[in-house]
Formats: C-alpha cells, sequence, structure tokens
C-alpha cells in the first residue's frame, strides 16, 4: 500500500484498491482511480472531482447531490451514511463544521461572500496493509478508533492561532497514530508549516510529495 498527498485535502491511497480522498488536489492523481471518497462539498475538498475520469463517488446524499451538479455522472454516485463499509473504506461520522456560524462569519470577513453549501460531512476509515483515518477539516473529532495513520488538517486561524494548533495537536495525540500525514496547510492565509508538527508529536509526521509505502502496518 502507498499513500502520498496531493495538495489541499487531497489524499492519494493505491492498494488493494485506488482511492482519492477529497479530490481538489494541486498535483494530478494517477489514472485508473477506482473510489473517490467525499469528507464534504466545500469546494477546496471536492472542487475538481469531475475532473477524475473513473472511480464511483462516495459521500454523504446530499454531497452526491452536489458532486452531480458539478457534473459526475450519477451513475458513480454511491449516497453513503456514517456506519457503512464498502470494499476497504469505513464511512465514520464527520466533524467538519460546514454549518459553523464562527467559519461563515470568518469566510465573510476575508472572503466578502456566503461559503458554499457543505452538505453532511463524513469521516473515512481505510483498512489495508496500515489503516488511515481522514477526518476532513475538523479540528475536533470523537471516534473510539486507533489509526495507523492519521490525516491531519494544519493549518492557522485568523485568530488565536496558537489555541487552535494546540486542539489539533491534543486531538493527534488521542488518536495515537504510529504516523501523521499534514493536510490542508498549503492555502493562504491559513497555510502552515507541517514540519513544525514534529517537535510536537510522538509520531512520525509524514512531509513531501512523494508517495510513502507501507506493508504490515509499518513504513517500508
Amino acid at each position: 500500500m502507498k499513500v502520498r498527498y496531493l495538495g489541499h485535502s487531497c489524499v492519494e491511497i493505491i492498494g488493494r484498491y485506488h482511492i482519492l480522498i477529497d479530490p481538489d488536489f494541486t498535483r494530478d492523481p494517477e489514472p485508473g482511480v477506482d473510489y473517490i471518497c467525499i469528507t464534504h462539498a466545500h469546494y477546496d475538498h471536492i472542487g475538481r472531482v469531475a475532473e477524475v475520469p473513473t472511480g464511483m463517488v462516495l459521500a454523504a446524499p446530499d454531497v452526491c447531490e452536489i458532486a452531480a451538479g458539478m457534473g459526475v455522472p450519477r451513475k458513480r454516485l454511491l449516497p453513503m451514511c456514517s456506519g457503512e463499509t464498502i470494499d476497504t473504506i469505513h464511512m465514520l461520522e464527520g466533524f467538519s463544521r460546514v454549518n459553523d456560524p464562527i467559519y461563515t462569519f470568518f469566510y465573510l470577513l476575508f472572503l466578502r461572500r456566503f461559503p458554499e453549501p457543505g452538505g453532511t460531512p463524513l469521516s473515512f476509515l481505510i483498512e489495508d496493509e496500515v489503516t488511515l483515518l481522514h477526518i476532513g477539516d475538523a479540528h475536533e473529532a470523537v471516534l473510539d478508533i486507533q489509526p495507523d495513520i492519521l490525516c491531519l488538517p494544519w493549518r492557522k486561524t485568523p485568530f488565536r492561532v496558537n489555541r487552535y494548533q494546540t486542539t489539533l495537536v491534543e486531538m493527534a495525540q488521542r488518536f495515537e497514530p504510529t504516523y501523521v500525514l499534514p493536510v490542508h496547510h498549503d492555502m493562504p492565509p491559513s497555510d502552515a508549516d507541517p514540519k513544525e508538527l514534529r517537535d510536537q508529536l510522538k509520531a512520525k509526521v509524514l512531509t513531501g510529495h512523494d508517495w510513502f509505502t507501507f506493508h504490515d502496518h509499518k513504513m517500508m
């Protein structure tokens, strides 16, 4: 199984299945995607979904409707709910704050417009040579699991940056992952240096654009 970060919140996984999570990538995925998982429908998580020519889209029903409106054929949409499983992919409760008034306030303040609809959020747990958990851009997620890899949305906020990032670190520590893959850290003005996590976590922090390869719960 191999894993790499493709920009924004997008993670590509090639193992028993070729999986793309949150397809608003800044670097193109390899061809032959089997499944596209979408944590929620904000543009920086779903924006390029219609550009991926293969793969069944796994998302909440309302997020699937948004994907259809963006041009994804309905025959490729699989509306999913928390608690369901397909092949190596488990759908879990989502914690991205798509309807948070504070998020809307800061969106209006800095971008001068309302955010696009986010739909119902989901988290995704992939079980392969290692387990990988993707929680979208949530900074608080209550899930009773211990993944091998946690995709951690590492970013800054306009105010109380230290407090926000401390919350992210504490959440990561509660999951007790072996590896942390920082995501969502390359989007100005909330961009942050993922290498900052190396001194704050016991987990090995995976940075860069290359593939990370795993076998039997360990990185090779």
